[in-house]
């Protein structure tokens, strides 16, 4: 393994290690960068077949990325969309490994890795003895942004004995292809609380005002082929597209203990 960068925020890296995720999950680091995790010839070869199969038909579809599939979190307090989730989670990562082949999909690819690296394993989280999905498609295309926000599952389910005493979360993505102009990760190392996260939400959207938040960021410009993963109990966007196209395959790891293997959804 190659480190290539380090600093108080930024590890980037020629492989992913044990003790660079260690970083994130503990907050040392914000964000852990893995150019050429997945190919330049296999990113060029599945954005061309996602672009052509993925519909403009999930609830987020328009607003933020285009894809035709949910996250969990899209599914909060709507019963049938949580049903359509868990039924269409193994067909979803199927479709994906099939659309890779010959290659390994981009998450099969990462979940391998995370076993084989953490010392309890990792694997696909299951929620109420269902299996969920990891690995969404998201197109980002002119204009579409995404708002300074934090991604907890503590939060979305609080009540559930699967998030009790989760620790933290990562979030995860592989870029097919990046923006020719904008569409950069930004981060700040700053959280809200449970408690300022409901006062200071901004009411019907589900992110915060950039006037609550530190003037330094973490401003990352991704390109085809990176992995990058951050603590998204962290705030985190998703700069505005001004010019081209960004595909990635997204998801979140979540962590319990050293004790516990880490768990991927998205």
């Amino acid at each position: 393994m190659d480190v290539l960068h380090h600093d108080q925020t930024l590890v980037v890296e020629s492989s992913l290690t044990f003790n660079s995720l260690c970083g994130l999950l503990m907050g040392s680091t914000l964000a852990v960068r893995i150019p050429k995790f997945y190919e330049t010839d296999r990113c060029k070869y599945l954005s061309n077949i996602l672009s052509n199969s993925v519909k403009n038909e999930s609830t987020s579809s328009g607003k933020i990325y285009i894809s035709d599939v949910d996250s969990f979190w899209n599914t909060l307090d709507k019963p049938e969309l949580r049903k359509s989730y868990f039924n269409t989670a193994i067909p979803t990562m199927r479709r994906l490994r099939k659309f890779s082949f010959p290659y390994a999909s981009p998450t099969d690819l990462l979940r391998l890795e995370l076993d084989e690296i953490w010392p309890s394993g990792a694997s696909i989280m299951h929620l109420g003895g269902k299996t969920m999905l990891f690995g969404i498609t998201r197109i980002w295309q002119l204009g579409f942004e995404a708002l300074p926000h934090q991604d907890v599952l503590w939060r979305e389910i609080p009540n559930s004995n699967e998030t009790k005493d989760q620790i933290s979360q990562l979030g995860v993505n592989v870029y097919l292809s990046s923006a020719d102009l904008g569409g950069e990760l930004e981060l700040w190392n700053y959280s809200f609380s449970d408690e300022e996260c409901v006062r200071y939400g901004v009411k019907g959207s589900y992110g915060f005002s950039r006037s609550l938040l530190p003037n330094n960021s973490l401003v990352i410009k991704p390109e085809a082929g990176d992995l990058i993963m951050f603590n998204t109990t962290k705030v985190h966007a998703i700069r505005k597209i001004l010019q081209g196209e960004r595909i990635t395959i997204s998801g979140f790891v979540g962590y319990w203990g050293m004790d516990k293997p880490l768990k991927c959804w998205s």
